[in-house]
């Protein structure tokens, strides 16, 4: 097992197994002093056990579990300006840190805040492809990766506690990293059926066949059908609220388009206000059109981010 050293004076490094995952205990049940807390295994036990379909199956030998932690992954600008708190929703990941990887699990919440589910995403980086790893922020955190392709990473909404015991444990790691970096220098991704890593933009496994959701099919239905990128990527409720938007600027083009073809009369004007005239009508539906594609270009970027990480088609 790759040497972590212990990290408080008052901890001996021990390992376990807690849910079929073999985990440092001495790291994983204590707090950023080293101090041990029932309320941390009870933490770390429920965390497992949520990822018990796959947690197992993915550790290598002489792996273990030193801690896990909930995040919000790396957002766009365009994903800060324009989602809002669905980013929570639509980008929550949980980090599993081990004493030779980062793993990172794409998870969606249950309903009324009763923990969450794996959503058969999942992304790996050895230590030794990190260059280094901060957490930053002080009433909000934020966890920097920068890995040896000269990438960054930064993730989201890392709670005070798990930040302090990031700040412990990250030294210990990153340096241990300072070996061979592999290939890829970076994140890659992984099946969720048989682990092994996936082409960028490859749709299909190479290695055992397993069918993702692929950016054709999302391209069409993101365009054509009212929500139809949004439901394609697996995010119903969202989908169905932007099919609704879609649905009254598509009434709107629609009355537009007859009123300044002349097929149908415009409606009466309000008294005071002029009426819709046919030129108006057309401007007014170049407008409505504009106001339709930079809505569903927006949602075809945020549904890209997903359907690039992944995601099954059953």
């Amino acid at each position: 097992m790759s040497a972590i050293p212990a990290l408080y004076p008052n901890q001996v490094p021990r390992v376990n197994v807690i849910a079929g995952v073999p985990v440092r205990e001495d790291i994983l049940l204590t707090d950023h002093k080293g101090v041990e807390k029932a309320r941390l295994r009870k933490d770390a036990e429920k965390a497992l056990d949520q990822l018990q379909s796959v947690l197992p199956r993915l550790l290598e030998p002489q792996e273990a579990v030193l801690f896990v932690a909930q995040a919000i992954a790396p957002l766009s600008t365009v994903e800060q300006l324009t989602l809002g708190w669905y980013a929570y929703a639509l980008h929550s990941v949980v980090l599993v840190l081990t004493n030779k990887r980062l793993l990172r699990m794409r998870v969606r919440g249950k309903s009324f805040g009763k923990g969450w589910t794996w959503t058969r995403g999942v992304m790996a980086a050895r230590w030794d492809d990190l260059a280094s790893a901060k957490v930053k922020g002080w009433l909000s955190h934020t966890l920097l990766f920068e890995y040896r392709n000269n990438k960054k990473e930064r993730y989201w909404r890392v709670n005070g506690k798990a930040a302090k015991k990031l700040k412990a444990l990250l030294p210990a790691l990153v340096p241990a990293g300072a070996g061979q970096p592999t290939e890829a220098q970076g994140m890659v991704s992984l099946c969720p059926d048989c682990l092994q890593v996936l082409q960028p933009r490859v749709y299909q496994c190479a290695h055992c066949g397993l069918v993702f959701k692929n950016e054709t099919t999302l391209l069409w239905r993101n365009y054509l059908l009212p929500g139809g990128g949004y439901i394609y990527a697996g995010w119903g409720v969202l989908g169905f609220l932007h099919a609704i938007v879609d649905l009254a600027l598509i009434v709107e083009m629609i009355s537009f388009a007859l009123y300044a073809l002349r097929i149908l009369p415009p409606p009466p004007p309000d008294p005071g206000q002029a009426p819709i005239t046919p030129d108006g009508a057309a401007i007014a539906f170049a407008v409505v059109f504009v106001l339709f594609l930079v809505e569903n270009t927006v949602a075809w970027l945020h549904n890209r981010r997903l359907i690039r990480e992944f995601v099954p088609v059953r």
